[in-house]
């Protein structure tokens, strides 16, 4: 009785001493990082813009975009979240970066920092910064990068520090960088926040995404 007894006593002292050293350990363990905001129910609003050419002010497309985290699906044995668009004002898809009128789903989850979509599609880098391709074609190869600073982004949703995705293409016929440029900005814990979009050789963007509205889920 007294080995059983010593045994009680030994194992509630040192579990009392795991709770009493382990305090701060235990609440790091539940901080997750979440980047990308990847939680079923967030949501966000974008709005879509285009540079006036005569003004050069920007000015709404009148295309919305409502995204939702509607939820999780197991793809290849990974778990993916599916982010549904209904986007509209869009019609016959005049606009190239913008979803089509309508419901559209993408399945997307974080990879070792990249934002990934099913098809193991890169959609933008917060830690890797080294160059990453984004798609192969006739007329040249799609790159996104991580650029070096961070970026504080004012948006009708209001002002956000965010990192910053460039692409640009090298062109098939003469191997040279493009010069125009896409942007894409996400914010922590938040997701994209901003997005500015160009021609293939045109280096002023024409076309800008803007977050008008969000919800994220504690």
């Amino acid at each position: 009785m007294k080995r059983v007894f010593y045994i009680s006593l030994f194992l509630s002292i040192f579990f009392i001493s795991c709770d009493n050293d382990d305090d701060s350990s235990t609440e790091e363990q539940e901080v997750v990082e979440n980047f990308y905001a990847l939680k079923i129910g967030n949501n966000w609003k974008y709005e879509y813009f285009k540079r006036d050419g005569q003004t050069e002010e920007f000015v709404t497309t009148g295309v919305i975009e409502d995204v939702v985290i509607t939820e999780t699906a197991l793809i290849d044995e990974e778990t993916y979240f599916v982010f549904q668009s209904t986007t509209t004002g869009n019609e016959d898809n005049n606009l190239p970066c913008a979803p089509e009128n309508g419901i559209t789903t993408k399945s997307k989850r974080d990879s070792l920092g990249y934002l990934i979509e099913e098809e193991h599609h890169i959609i933008f880098s917060n830690e890797n910064a080294e160059d990453y391709l984004l798609s192969d074609n006739d007329w040249g190869d799609l790159y996104g990068v991580l650029l070096e600073n961070q970026q504080e982004i004012v948006m009708p949703a209001g002002t956000f520090n965010c990192l910053e995705n460039e692409v640009y293409a090298i062109l098939e016929n003469t191997g040279e960088m493009s010069p125009g440029r896409n942007k894409a900005y996400f914010s922590d814990e938040i997701g994209e926040v901003y997005g500015e979009y160009s021609s293939v050789n045109n280096p002023e963007h024409i076309w800008e995404k803007r977050l008008i509205e969000f919800e994220i889920l504690d």
